[in-house]
């Protein structure tokens, strides 16, 4: 046990002093391969094959085996009979009696409306709404990963911006201390240098706790317990995103999109389920033929079976009259579940068709301000390099260093949210699409 525990240990010391680092790629196909949730997908898959299989059942033939083995006892009886030519007197008594029987039957539906064959067809679209449910799953898991994946980068990207102003600030510091002691700047310059580094550790600070929470939320998308292990998202530079126009949107929610296939495959079943309910108003034909064999004993229930057997045919018809309207019922309501399946998926459909436009707008949106914001955070280090050096020759306040400082700062940030949020949305375009998975389809 303890051995045990010192492994532990030694293994969580070695991950926590080795910062390994994870492409988006691969935390995705660790999260595929941990989380329970597609485990669960999987098992309902598995369960509609098994309702599938068994819908058949309707269309076969069905074979049933009956033997019988009976022993009937009756009151004793005295039997008395008498022979007036022979004067003679016979008495019997009789107390029970034995038999033993066999059968095989077949039995076979012949017309029943059309049940059987919608049950299965019922089955089948039950099995595509499970695989359906799967991929839905897949792509939430996919697209958490991806939101945590960006978050854990963004944190880690603002981290090293707020140690470098920290830096900066340091650096600020010991520049004003050193012209104080010599009397060339006064004592609010030192004081307003200071004010800024502590800004700047509380930054730090703020911005460590945010890493370590986007760490554990990364981890816990993936389906891996968090023990303390260090973990560094990389990616390349975000680059511009090929965009669909509002026609292709539209055909790529119609044929990718799980949410919307799903809904369309509950207006078939609710199409099946009116013929169903149609059905039950229809005569039904079955055929069944049965052997028998019967004897006393099971000897001459053998001998029966080779020469003494018995087969009967039958033909059955059944024509439904009357049910207190509950076929009726049925049908009215399986036609307003259709009629409800239909408007849920104009409904559905127009709220993604809005949801998608409102993410190309932004994405959109994003193509533009990006490299605006990249060309600011040029200037901005230009600017607070040219700032410094007229403030070491006197020519510039501290004031205006730390408005630079400050102003490189903020662009910096607002360039690294812009960014992660447009990765997100970019992100949330292809999981409505019901692209995500075929994005990052693993290989199995």
């Amino acid at each position: 046990m303890y051995h045990v525990l010192y492994i532990l240990m030694l293994l969580v010391f070695i991950s926590n002093t080795i910062a390994q680092g994870y492409d988006l790629k691969g935390c995705i196909s660790i999260a595929l391969d941990n989380k329970q949730t597609l485990y669960s997908a999987e098992l309902d898959v598995e369960s509609a094959e098994k309702g599938l299989t068994g819908s058949y059942s309707g269309l076969l033939p069905s074979l049933n085996l009956r033997t019988n083995k009976a022993k009937t006892h009756f009151p004793e009886q005295e039997i008395i009979s008498m022979d007036f030519e022979n004067a003679t007197l016979d008495t019997s008594i009789s107390s029970s009696a034995s038999s033993v029987s066999t059968g095989l039957s077949i039995n076979q539906t012949l017309y029943d409306g059309g049940r059987s064959m919608n049950t299965v067809r019922q089955a089948r679209g039950n099995l595509d709404i499970a695989r359906l449910n799967q991929r839905q799953t897949r792509i939430n898991v996919i697209q958490n990963v991806a939101i945590s994946y960006y978050g854990l980068l963004q944190s880690q990207q603002l981290l090293d911006v707020a140690n470098k102003n920290l830096g900066l600030s340091e650096q600020q510091v010991d520049l004003v201390q050193k012209q104080f002691d010599v009397g060339t700047v006064r004592k609010t310059d030192l004081l307003k240098a200071k004010v800024s580094r502590g800004q700047a550790k509380v930054e730090v600070l703020n911005s460590k706790t945010a890493l370590e929470n986007a760490r554990r939320q990364l981890f816990n998308d993936m389906g891996m317990q968090d023990f303390g292990q260090p973990i560094i998202a990389v990616a390349d530079d975000w680059t511009s995103v090929v965009i669909p126009t509002s026609v292709g949107a539209l055909e790529l929610l119609k044929t990718k999109n799980p949410g919307l296939l799903i809904q369309q495959a509950r207006i078939n079943l609710g199409e099946i389920q009116v013929k169903i309910a149609r059905s039950m108003r229809l005569p039904s034909v079955g055929a069944s033929m049965n052997y028998s064999a019967n004897g006393e004993n099971n000897e001459e229930m053998l001998e029966a079976i080779q020469d003494d057997w018995t087969m009967g045919m039958n033909l059955s018809l059944s024509v439904p009259l009357y049910s207190g309207n509950s076929l009726s019922t049925s049908q009215q309501q399986a036609v307003l579940s259709w009629k409800r399946s239909k408007n849920d998926y104009i409904t559905l459909l127009n709220d993604l068709r809005v949801q998608v436009e409102l993410l190309r707008k932004s994405l959109n949106n994003y193509i533009e301000i990006i490299p605006i914001n990249e060309s600011v955070v040029v200037s901005a280090e230009e600017d607070l390099k040219l700032v410094q050096e007229r403030y070491s020759l006197g020519s510039a306040t501290i004031l205006e260093v730390l408005d630079a400082q400050v102003s490189l700062i903020r662009s910096r940030s607002t360039l690294i949210n812009t960014v992660h949020e447009a990765r997100i949305q970019e992100t949330n375009l292809d999981a409505i699409l019901g692209t995500l998975d075929l994005n990052y389809k693993m290989e199995e």
